[in-house]
């Protein structure tokens, strides 16, 4: 009975140190571990620089029964697309000498103020109407103002009546309140509404698409261009926007103020406006370092030392000619705009390469 006992307590013995073995194992199998994508052989418990290269190290691949690690900057849900990139492209090691001969050119990620850029034909015009109501709206503030002080209440009313139609002509033609009380404590109406002796400043009549009508505000800049000034620009601001769409084409009438810096542009001169209103600061890329691979975007991130490392990125929208940039980048490193097409297939080649000899980067 004693042998018995005897020989249960050792197998519990045997069965608990399994265990404990077991579980200590498999806890120093999770233990995250670091390689170099250059140098795969050099293994590190610990994230930082390679001792034979200098670059960043990278989390090595687990088994499949655990996690996966994303690209830096991603989150877990693009575990599979990092994945995917150490199989297909690796970071590259391009010396100044073949930068320079494939023009390799870099830009930073970084918070822009960007805007919505409208596209819009338009013609030079004196503008007589506007003048005439601006006129009309001096005068009726005057006389207002002189009636208020010395006469009697129909004159008052009178006046009053008048300075407010006067006000809501000039609504219609689309200027603010703000313009419009700028405009009534004038001697005179501006004279470049019509053609004036220097011809300093001119007016454009711009046809805005009323799909593009939300992107335009008052106040906003634009730049004049024509094939006939040999496309010089010429910088305006957006002064007013008619309420109302011309049925037939769909579009709003906007006045740009221009000025006319070397008297080249001309009445009834056909132009090209390009309107820019701010849409805010985002963090953006310029579209040129972006590379398309179907539903994939991939850019390439310049590290020091000649080193140039693959990066998938999620991008938001794209306002003039930036990308925002929604994960993968952040605000400071810089990216490659030109020469990236080189760069991608040195580096799918060395990837491939590296993949046929057993090595996974």
């Amino acid at each position: 009975m004693k042998i018995k006992f005897g020989i249960i307590f050792m197998l519990i013995v045997v069965l608990i140190a399994g265990g404990v073995y077991i579980s200590c194992s498999k806890k120093a199998g999770e233990k995250q571990l670091y390689t170099c994508p250059m140098h795969p052989d050099y293994i590190s418990d610990k994230p930082g620089d390679c001792p034979i290269c200098g670059m960043k190290l990278v989390p090595m691949e687990k088994p499949k029964s655990q996690q996966t690690e994303a690209m830096p900057g991603m989150e877990m849900d693009k575990k599979q697309e990092a994945k995917d990139i150490k199989m297909e492209r690796v970071s590259v090691n391009i010396s100044p000498e073949k930068q320079q001969l494939i023009n390799v050119r870099t830009d930073l990620v970084a918070k822009r103020e960007l805007g919505a850029l409208v596209s819009a034909s338009g013609v030079v015009a004196n503008d007589p109407e506007l003048y005439y109501a601006q006129e009309q709206l001096i005068i009726a503030a005057k006389t207002y103002n002189k009636a208020k002080r010395k006469g009697s209440e129909d004159d008052i009313k009178d006046a009053k009546n008048n300075f407010e139609a006067a006000q809501t002509r000039m609504k219609i033609m689309g200027l603010s309140r703000a313009q419009i009380d700028e405009i009534a404590v004038k001697t005179s109406p501006d004279k470049s509404l019509l053609v004036s002796e220097n011809n300093a400043k001119v007016w454009i009549y711009a046809q805005v698409y009323q799909d593009d009508l939300k992107y335009v505000k008052r106040g906003a800049s634009a730049d004049i261009t024509s094939a006939s000034t040999g496309n010089e620009k010429y910088p305006g601001k957006v002064v007013s926007i008619d309420p109302a769409l011309n049925p037939d084409t769909r579009s709003a009438r906007v006045r740009i103020a221009v000025d006319n810096i070397d008297l080249g542009l001309k009445p009834e001169m056909y132009v090209d406006a390009k309107i820019r209103s701010p849409r805010g600061q985002f963090l953006s890329i310029p579209e040129e370092a972006v590379m398309n691979t179907g539903n994939k975007s991939i850019v390439f991130v310049a590290l020091k030392d000649g080193y140039f490392e693959p990066r998938y990125v999620v991008l938001g929208e794209k306002i003039e000619d930036y990308y925002t940039v929604i994960l993968g980048l952040a605000e400071g490193e810089k990216i490659v705009v030109n020469g990236n097409f080189m760069i991608d297939s040195e580096s799918q080649l060395k990837a491939a390469l590296g993949y046929m000899s057993g090595h996974k980067h």
